[in-house]
């Protein structure tokens, strides 16, 4: 395989002994305590003279030095490691790539080292049989020893540039100021990997496309329900793929595919979400301390980027493509790379209805059901030159349900262009044009019907800036036009609603690195929004103090406002929501944005037992001016329906919230895996008189464990195939343990007797409870991926069992006042599925 002749990083592969060592030597590999490892970053997409930050993964060790110039890093006791280098510390920071350092050399003289590092190529140094050879194998990367460079593929997936070395660029002389007596050891064979393992910024979590693929499902990766498994995160039943972060409703979360909005991420019955893991990179997700260049909601962000397409060292039309089918649903993917051009597309639709016809047929189900939906998803990059790459994505999602006498369809769009210029060592320009569409309409029968159509208009540009030294300053301007219309029909009345608004933002924000150990983060949003009239001003900030080198401590506090909210009808789950913005009433009367202070704190430890990664997080939110449903109408009565708008129709809620998670994770090795326990508070309480309740979403407690063993693979395994290595048979559990989701559960019910204008008639009537007063059942449901089996980039084959326990978990509970006597009746959530299967295929 051909390897491109440009530069992507040149490591010295000398490591000289800090002092004088002992070394182990076992097989063809040594141990050596002490390795200061020496070397210089030439990489031609960092500009010469540009600012890094290198880091050690395992150590946090970190220092800066500038494309060029030689440094020198501390190695641990170890004999693999994990380098980043970074041109920012900050949210702003668009380029990172890290390398793994596997060290196989052995201890020689200082003359000795050097001029075999340094050597002609000799093409025995680096055969693939070789003992360094073994490799962990999830990305491309390079096999150096000494001057010499040979191609090892690892993974047709990789989207990481991986080039040789050109070691007659360095001065020896720069590098090594060692004197003739002086030990060293060299790194007799140095992979190197652009490995997607970004260094995690203040207030984020990441949620890796891998692991996303591991976890059990529906026969389909979900990165939703990926996130839905993260502390703090809440998902309020079976049938959804909803999120409730921290107390806050669902119209509270941003999502966002390649820096455009989509407003309802959402598929029915909460088999799937809309995103395809085939076309995305890992998921970033912001519960605590988003920056200052995200707004327009209280509770979290969640971000996706379009993934780059193709083998970075081979030109194919097709570089890989893969078909998948599973028990509810067939998906295509297919990617490419022509020189600086690289592209992924894919596709999915469903069969659910034949499929439960099938289940109720063999009387695993009894549910009548006719749905359907399709997914279109898209990335294209072009590097226009070396500081200039535009990236084109789209993603177009359509969904229709018809459940007697209910019938929805509904849609997402999102289509984003985005463009980053790299002016020089110094600054880089960012520019996105995004348009975003949401649509919905509900009918029952002939009584009543709900549209509404949403349209977003958005321009976002910022600058990033490193020239003042420890500071990264990120400051930008965003324009969104948003055109929505809401129409609703009830009998003979029509109601119809036009908004236009406008929204004006600029922001502000600097990283400020005080100390190697104090990483202070500081911003302010503006925001003008023209249909409310509102200027309002959003401070935020965070503060990261690294204890020592595996413990570290992170604040935050912010002010988030929030100018498109949704509509709550009912305290009972939707399917999707109602947006509708911040706006006037027909009497004048301003309906303001909601609005949240949030204050957290987390501390995190590396490393217990050089295995496992510890969290404690607490948090307290406070929410204002949200927008609820009345029936009183802000307005006079000489006014015409025609004049009204639905914000006459609104009224206000405040709400609070608090809670600790806890988390402990184990991500390396055979087994792998994680526990944590969140246990929380959250109260409403409208402006009409009423006592507080609890929202619908509230969680008081959650158990969340998950657990992955690797019996045979490439991967750190039990077992390796004896004659394919590339073979793999992985399997995975998850667990869930919380409380039941509050209701208003009816207390019973009573037959009234009363006159009609023609005739008697007799009527049941319901008596209620207090509002979310009463809760579900707790919660409990074990899912089991029991078979993964595959080669890597050829086959997967999975089968997963949902509800391995067969548990009922609760969903609803009303009168059957059809019967007589009425009967009380439950409706429970997912049953017992032992049949997801999918299967697929690389070619």
């Amino acid at each position: 395989m051909k390897i491109y002749t440009s530069i992507i990083v040149l490591f010295a592969a000398v490591a000289a002994l800090a002092q004088e060592p002992a070394a182990e030597t076992v097989g063809d590999s040594a141990q050596v305590a002490g390795i200061v490892f020496n070397g210089v970053v030439q990489d031609s997409s960092f500009a010469p003279g540009e600012k890094l930050n290198v880091e050690i993964l395992e150590s946090g060790e970190a220092l800066q030095t500038t494309v060029g110039t030689p440094f020198s890093v501390v190695l641990p006791e170890d004999t693999l490691w994990n380098v980043c280098v970074t041109n920012s510390d900050t949210a702003g920071a668009e380029k990172e790539k890290c390398y793994e350092l596997v060290y196989t050399g052995s201890e020689r003289s200082f003359s000795q080292a050097l001029g075999e590092a340094f050597a002609e190529p000799d093409s025995t140094h680096a055969a693939a049989g070789d003992s360094a050879g073994a490799i962990p194998g999830d990305s491309s990367g390079v096999i150096l020893s000494g001057a010499q460079a040979e191609s090892k593929d690892l993974d047709p997936n990789s989207a990481a540039p991986a080039d040789t070395a050109q070691p007659n660029d360095v001065n020896v002389d720069d590098l090594l100021a060692a004197g003739d007596n002086t030990k060293v050891t060299e790194l007799k064979k140095v992979v190197v990997q652009l490995r997607k393992r970004p260094k995690r910024k203040p207030g984020e979590s990441v949620v890796t496309a891998k692991s996303i693929k591991r976890m059990p499902g529906l026969a389909e990766a979900d990165v939703i329900k990926s996130v839905q498994a993260l502390p703090g995160v809440v998902a309020s039943s079976d049938f959804s793929s909803k999120i409730y972060v921290r107390g806050g409703a669902a119209d509270q979360n941003l999502f966002l595919f390649d820096n455009a909005v989509v407003y309802s991420p959402v598929h029915f019955f909460g088999l799937f979400s809309t995103f395809l893991v085939e076309g995305i990179d890992d998921v970033q997700f912001y519960k605590s301390g988003f920056p200052a260049q995200y707004g327009n909601r209280l509770s979290s962000v969640l971000k996706m980027e379009g993934r780059a397409g193709g083998q970075d060292t081979v030109n194919e039309w097709f570089s890989k493509s893969s078909i998948k089918v599973s028990t509810f649903a067939a998906q295509l993917h297919t990617e490419g790379h022509q020189g600086p051009a690289r592209w992924v597309f894919a596709g999915r639709t469903t069969y659910i209805g034949y499929m439960l016809d099938l289940m109720n047929a063999v009387g695993l189900l009894d549910l009548d059901l006719d749905y359907e939906f399709t997914d279109l998803q898209g990335t294209f990059m072009y590097n226009v030159t070396d500081d200039t790459r535009l990236k084109f994505s789209f993603y177009i999602g359509k969904d229709r349900l018809s459940f007697d006498p209910l019938y929805m369809d509904w849609g997402n769009v999102a289509i984003p262009i985005n463009l980053t210029h790299r002016i020089n060592g110094n600054w880089d320009y960012n520019v996105t044009l995004a348009y975003s569409e949401f649509y919905q309409t509900m009918k029952i029968s002939d009584l009543m019907s709900i549209e509404m159509f949403l349209y977003t208009f958005s321009a976002k540009q910022w600058l990033n800036y490193r020239g003042i030294a420890n500071h990264t300053l990120t400051f930008g301007y965003e324009l969104e036009y948003d055109y929505e219309r809401y129409q609703e029909k009830m009998a003979t009345v029509s109601v119809a609603d036009i908004q236009k608004p406008l929204h004006h933002v600029g922001f502000l924000q600097d990283a400020w690195k005080i100390t190697p150990d104090y990483l202070l983060q500081y911003g302010m949003r503006f925001n003008y929004h023209e249909a409310s009239e509102h200027f309002g001003v959003e401070p935020r900030a965070s503060l990261t103090v690294n204890l020592d080198d595996s413990k570290t401590l992170e604040f935050y506090g912010g002010y988030y406002l929030q100018y498109l909210n949704a509509l709550v009808y009912t305290d009972q789950e939707t399917l999707n929501d109602f947006y509708y913005p911040a706006t006037k009433t027909t009497s004048g009367r301003q309906i303001k944005p909601a609005s949240s202070w949030l204050f957290a704190t987390e501390f995190s430890q590396r490393g217990i037992l050089d295995d496992y990664d510890a969290t404690v997080g607490l948090y307290y939110k406070t929410q204002n001016n949200l927008n609820t449903f009345v029936t009183q109408l802000d307005t006079s009565e000489d006014s015409k329906s025609s004049k009204l708008v639905l914000a006459d129709q609104f009224g206000t809620a405040e709400a609070y919230s608090f809670g600790y998670e806890l988390s402990l994770r184990k991500e390396k090795g055979w087994w792998f895996g994680g526990i944590n326990w969140s246990q929380s508070i959250s109260v409403m309480k409208t402006n009409d008189g009423t006592k507080p309740y609890y929202p619908s979403w509230h969680q008081p407690y959650a158990l969340k464990m998950d657990l992955g063993l690797n019996w045979r693979g490439p991967e750190e395994s039990m077992s390796v195939h004896p004659t394919q290595k590339d073979m793999y048979l992985r399997s995975s559990v998850v667990l869930k343990y919380s409380a039941g989701m509050p209701i208003s559960e009816y207390k019973g019910y009573y037959l009234s007797e009363h006159i009609g204008h023609q005739e008697y008639s007799d009527e049941v009537v319901v008596i209620p409870g207090s509002r979310n007063a009463a809760r579900q059942t707790d919660y409990f449901r074990v899912d089991v991926k029991a078979i993964d089996v595959g080669r890597e980039g050829k086959w997967n084959f999975s089968w997963t069992i949902i509800n391995l326990t067969d548990h009922e978990n609760m969903f609803f509970t009303f009168y059957d006042t059809r019967k007589n006597p009425p009967e009380k009746t439950s409706i429970s959530q997912f049953p017992f599925l032992p049949i997801m299967l999918s299967y697929e295929y690389y070619f």
